[in-house]
């Protein structure tokens, strides 16, 4: 009998000191998740998640500005086509954006704003402004509609810069740097095509009429500068490298009479605001290139853009036609 009761007394310290052990084990677990900030298994303490920011700053001439993140509803002067390439499309743009030929497939249900007018802006209930118009006045009451970004014109002096550019405004890095891929693999092969039928050392320049007044252009924004010198890396007379390129200058106002002191041996020539040529001329026929029938005569409405996609509209334009007379010229 004292036997028995032994066992029963030994059996009962036994699970005792097991129930014991379990216990400060689980304890001890417990204690290892919370220091090492990890959730043990089988508890129901909450998980916290990180939300995306929904907004951003950008540095604008008007300083440091708060935009969001990811706008639902943008309006934009001059920017149109490269908030489209970025796959952003915005409520409203100006009438001149909307008139641009290169990109009337895209622009459908994308609303009218005039010349940027605020009463017209603020019925469409923006979340961003995005405008190169850097009117003090008209930032001002812009500003109270929405947040909003000044990019004054020639912010950007190149496609580049320009997708970039804002691309990062919008967190639209990827959509940019894959749009930029296409675009240049399409300028190296017209690039290619153009050098394969131009001699050494060939030269082009860049007039323009407008009105009664005479002008230059250089690689700037201005009448497919940036397609054919930038782009396209046509070669620009001495001249007009000096004046205009190296020294920065997009364009330069001169006289009928000095023209000829700046004409390459191609002349692409833009006829603006009722300015037409004198094709009679004295002047104008003695210019070499006029001479020899190599001046191309620049369509306005397709050269007055200076978008990244007009840009690659231009130097396939501009390539076609240096090719076409390249042929005309080896069938004489």
């Amino acid at each position: 009998m004292f036997a028995s009761k032994f066992r029963i007394t030994l059996s009962m310290l036994i699970l005792c000191s097991f129930l014991i052990s379990a216990c400060g084990g689980n304890g001890n677990t417990t204690n290892n998740a919370g220091s090492s900030g990890e959730t043990a298994a089988g508890t129901d303490m909450p998980q916290v998640e990180t939300s995306a920011p929904t907004t951003r700053k950008v540095e604008t001439i008007n300083g440091e500005i708060e935009i969001p993140a990811d706008p639902k509803r943008i309006v934009v002067d001059a920017y149109l086509p490269t908030l489209l390439l970025l796959g952003e499309k915005p409520v409203g743009a100006t009438a001149t954006d909307l008139e641009n030929v290169h990109i009337q497939d895209m622009i459908n249900d994308i609303e009218n704003t005039g010349a940027s007018a605020p009463e017209k802006i603020l019925a469409l209930n923006p979340d961003l402004i995005i405008s190169a118009n850097s009117d003090p006045e008209l930032y001002e009451q812009l500003s109270k509609i929405a947040p909003t970004v000044i990019l004054p014109y020639e912010s950007y002096r190149g496609v580049h810069e320009e997708v970039e550019g804002l691309g990062a405004i919008l967190g639209k890095e990827k959509e940019a740097k894959d749009w930029l891929a296409g675009f240049d693999e399409k300028i190296e092969e017209l690039r290619a095509k153009v050098s394969g039928v131009l001699e050494e050392g060939e030269t082009f320049s860049i007039f323009g009429a407008f009105g009664k007044t005479f002008y230059l252009y250089g690689d700037g924004i201005y009448r497919g500068g940036l397609a054919i010198y930038k782009e396209l890396k046509l070669t620009p007379p001495a001249t007009i490298q000096k004046e205009l390129i190296d020294a920065n200058v997009t364009y330069k106002e001169v006289s009928l009479e000095v023209l000829k002191d700046y004409a390459g041996d191609y002349i692409f020539f833009d006829e603006s605001n009722g300015a037409e040529m004198d094709k009679k001329d004295k002047v104008w026929t003695s210019i070499e290139a006029v001479k020899q029938d190599r001046v191309f005569y620049l369509d306005a409405k397709r050269f007055w853009p200076f978008d990244p996609i007009a840009v690659l509209a231009q130097a396939e334009e501009v390539t076609d036609m240096i090719v076409s007379q390249k042929e005309k010229e080896n069938a004489k």
